[in-house]
């Protein structure tokens, strides 16, 4: 499990013109809540903010965070941010207080080692998902979940039922989410054989809507066919 710890500072809500005041001054708005504790609106320098969200487990580790006037040190995850679409910054965030004595479900980033022999073989490496949702205790949490490729071969498919759940944590996730496939690669080759089937059918579908007669022209004859003898 890693820790990281942060000091914030209480924040007077004030709408949108004053979160963007802060945002100029390099400051992060957020909100500290759960537990029983009344949601707390902070603020925090974006460096520090930064610098917690870079240990080894980067968003998913446990924030250990230091409130003034308060104690000790309340535990917490991040729950949710929100980032600038156009500047690529954090805008805001959500911290959630756990009990370090309570299981809680929680994400954790998948850790891809090891090298494949399907890949050796000119296999391409597929990873559908890049985290995955635990049941834990916040001091058995994991930094990591490794997703050892080593025995794929071409066609291969490891599952996260396939994986050994670290000491402590139940697979919240569907257990048969694929998290490692090695497919073939396609060729030149293989391209240019599908080229030539999907010209194939086309002129085949072409050649029988030609060689089809239109049912409304063939009514039409009819019925012209039928007039003609009546006036005979």
């Amino acid at each position: 499990m890693s820790e990281t710890t942060l000091e914030i500072q209480p924040r007077t809500v004030g709408g949108t013109p004053v979160a963007k005041r802060l945002r100029r001054t390099n400051l992060v708005p957020g909100v500290l809540y759960g537990q029983g504790r009344e949601p707390l609106p902070f603020q925090v320098e974006l460096p520090v903010l930064r610098a917690a969200m870079t240990s080894d487990a980067g968003r998913h580790a446990i924030i250990q965070v230091t409130v003034p006037g308060e104690a000790r040190p309340t535990p917490a995850i991040l729950k949710d941010f929100q980032l600038d679409p156009v500047r690529d910054r954090v805008t805001h965030i959500d911290l959630l207080a756990i009990s370090m004595r309570e299981k809680m479900v929680t994400s954790v980033s998948l850790h891809v080692e090891g090298e494949s022999p399907g890949v050796a073989e000119g296999g391409v490496l597929e990873t559908p998902v890049n985290e995955v949702e635990i049941e834990v205790l916040p001091t058995d949490m994991p930094d990591a979940i490794t997703v050892d490729i080593s025995g794929l071969g071409v066609g291969d498919t490891l599952r996260l039922a396939d994986l050994v759940a670290p000491p402590g944590v139940a697979w919240s996730t569907d257990p048969e989410t694929v998290v490692a496939t090695v497919k073939a690669s396609t060729t030149a080759a293989d391209l240019e054989s599908i080229a030539e089937e999907e010209a194939e059918a086309a002129a085949e579908a072409a050649g029988l809507a030609e060689s089809a007669e239109p049912v409304a022209e063939h009514g039409d004859d009819a019925d012209a066919t039928a007039g003609d003898d009546a006036a005979s």
